[in-house]
């Protein structure tokens, strides 16, 4: 390969040494802005492809567009920028969506947009990779980087004797990324790695910028400058991280049993079956692919083990699924598009749903819920949790004037599935509203929307 100098910052050049050496596998670089990611990504793929004959890496982004909008335009400014030779650049097929080199070796330009037609992302089952990377991974599904790392390793690595590494770069984030790089819960931590690059470490930055960003509002501030994951400048969301985590060590209080049910259809997503004692989530039951039947009988079974109060049972109810309702006697069934519950205080919901979104949040905030699982599953139920609200946002676009939580189709697109233990979780609000609505005037009053 002809010596070309490339000029790379501090981090740059650590993570750069991190994606040849012969130890790790999993790489993050990011989190602050103006950190250069997009040199990073492009000089390691150049270099393993034109060093390493016929390897095949990927580079993902959310839409083949996008990719080919910025990341493939990056690509394009480099060779301009360092005047690289002819027979070391690439030709780019629009039709496969595949990048070729001179010497064999390719890069496929894949999406990761979630296709109703392909839930489970079977699309990329056969992908055999050298290597990937992951432009703004925080937006990714955790389900697709997963399948993407069982991907690599399988095309040239034993040849070359080169890891199959995955390079991940990504914005601050409250969601998976700050869980698995932050607080370090990667299933591989002997071979991950996370290079955080702050703004001051970048010694090719103009320094207007820097001051253009101390002088920026706080929320700016702390999200560009100083990298905080907690920062809220995004008025539509309804919990916030911090809150979230609090969730763990409120205290626990009250001693009646409640039983929330999310029921799904047969074959599709899951039913969740939700115990609460007074404030606290205790359990969680998770079924897939069962019967209404099988759910009746289950609902029974945990009814029976905890003694629990027919009326304090609610059961999602859309549809056809009153007939669970119906099954379980004098339970409560709550239809999400009903009218929302008239407690005396202003209010201007769309629908029940919506108005126990919103008491929800109003609790969460006031340090009034709390989870203590006591299963198996709890660390992984309670990430995925995580995820689900700090997904829920309010509608912006209500034509009627009314308050109203995002559609669920939304937020499935986001995260790939049905937000089911979010939704046992408003559930269980409904038993406030209908059976203590002096308890929960004060709430609601306070809130006037």
């Amino acid at each position: 390969m002809p010596n070309i100098e490339i000029k790379l910052t501090e981090n740059q050049q650590k993570a750069f040494n991190v994606l040849l050496d012969n130890v790790h596998t999993a790489i993050w670089y990011g989190w602050w802005a103006w950190w250069w990611k997009t040199y990073l990504w492009i000089i390691w793929l150049w270099r393993m492809c034109n060093q390493y004959p016929w390897v095949r890496y990927a580079l993902v982004r959310d839409t083949i567009k996008n990719i080919k909008q910025t990341s493939v335009i990056s690509l394009e400014k480099f060779y301009r920028d360092y005047n690289i030779p002819y027979e070391m650049r690439w030709q780019l097929n629009n039709v496969s969506n595949v990048i070729t080199f001179k010497n064999g070796s390719q890069i496929l330009l894949r999406e990761w947009c979630y296709l109703p037609q392909d839930p489970l992302y079977n699309r990329f089952g056969s992908l055999e990779l050298t290597g990937a990377f992951v432009e703004e991974s925080a937006e990714c599904p955790l389900d697709w980087i997963e399948i993407l790392q069982t991907r690599v390793w399988r095309f040239k690595n034993t040849e070359y004797g080169i890891l199959g590494k995955v390079l991940e770069t990504f914005n601050p984030n409250p969601w998976h990324v700050y869980e698995r790089y932050y607080l370090w819960k990667h299933k591989d931590k002997e071979r991950a790695v996370f290079i955080p690059s702050l703004v001051y470490s970048n010694n090719f930055i103009d320094k207007w910028y820097i001051e253009n960003l101390e002088r920026a509002n706080p929320a700016i501030r702390n999200r560009l400058l100083y990298g905080k994951r907690d920062f809220d400048d995004n008025s539509r969301l309804l919990f916030k991280q911090m809150d979230i985590d609090r969730l763990k060590t409120n205290e626990s209080h009250g001693d009646v049993y409640y039983l929330i049910c999310d029921v799904a259809r047969f074959g599709k997503d899951t039913t969740r079956i939700s115990l609460r004692k007074g404030n606290t989530r205790t359990r969680v039951w998770t079924y897939a692919k069962s019967s209404v039947e099988e759910i009746k009988i289950a609902i029974k079974l945990i009814q029976s083990q905890y003694d629990i109060e027919p009326r304090n049972i609610v059961i999602d109810a859309d549809g056809v699924w009153w007939w669970v309702v119906d099954w379980i006697e004098y339970s409560t069934g709550f239809v999400n598009n009903s009218k929302p519950i008239e407690t005396g205080a202003k209010s201007n919901y769309a629908n029940l749903k919506s108005q126990c979104a919103f008491l929800l949040q109003e609790k969460v905030q006031k340090g009034e819920i709390a989870i203590k699982w006591e299963h198996l599953t709890a660390d992984k139920d309670w990430e995925i949790l995580t995820q689900e609200m700090l997904n829920l946002y309010i509608d912006e676009k209500s034509i009627d004037g009314k308050t109203r939580i995002e559609p669920k189709e939304k937020m499935k697109e986001r995260i790939w599935r049905s937000p089911d233990l979010l939704d046992t979780l408003i559930m269980r609000m409904y038993p406030y509203l209908r059976w203590n609505e002096t308890e929960i005037t004060w709430y609601l009053a306070s809130i006037e929307r």
